[in-house]
């Protein structure tokens, strides 16, 4: 098994985390520029994004939810909590996160590649809306809350660390020191570490 990323990308990021968590041995690897015209990922299908995911059997497919579900069926259930209620409440902060994700990301790309006549002002304020929503659901479900890796807690430091790199004027640290010592912590750890972006 393999998959593919690119540094930054704050969605390969998660997919590689993932992937240690299972303890399944995948394959990382980097294709970093996308837009080579020499990118193995234009042979791999036609999104030519990451992450990216090829099974043993052949199979290729880049969502990174699919990735994370898949990974986690194949360890036998390794990146969720073995408890049923824990584990709910991990897949309740997992969503969360990926809301979040997907909130930043939209507003990144119109803040920093849209000139500003090309973008709109309701959708970034929407956006930075949910966001703060969003941190303020975190800093209540993760307060107080050991830094333990699986698929929640995974997808919460990909998003706080895409903040941190493309939004870092949210300061969503303030008023919330309960989810930066939980977001700290979690950095302790050697693959939460050696996989956030540089910025």
């Amino acid at each position: 098994m393999k998959v593919f990323y690119t540094g930054n990308s704050p969605y390969a990021r998660r997919a590689r985390l993932a992937a240690r968590v299972s303890g399944l041995g995948v394959e990382e690897v980097d294709v970093a520029p996308l837009d080579a015209a020499d990118n193995p990922l234009r042979n791999k299908g036609p999104g030519v994004k990451v992450p990216g995911f090829e099974t043993d059997t052949g199979a290729y497919f880049c969502e990174t939810l699919l990735i994370t579900n898949y990974l986690n069926e194949k360890s036998g259930g390794k990146l969720f909590p073995s408890d049923p209620v824990a584990a709910d409440k991990a897949r309740e902060v997992e969503g969360i996160g990926s809301l979040l994700l997907d909130s930043l990301f939209i507003r990144s790309q119109q803040l920093n590649r849209l000139s500003e006549n090309e973008r709109s002002p309701s959708l970034i304020a929407r956006e930075a809306e949910r966001a703060g929503r969003c941190y303020d659901a975190l800093s209540k479900a993760l307060d107080g809350k050991e830094a333990s890796l699986d698929a929640g807690a995974i997808a919460v430091v990909c998003a706080l660390g895409y903040a941190d790199w493309r939004l870092p004027e949210d300061n969503w640290r303030a008023g919330r020191s309960g989810l930066a010592k939980w977001f700290d912590a979690m950095h302790q750890k050697k693959d939460v570490e050696s996989t956030k972006p540089v910025f």
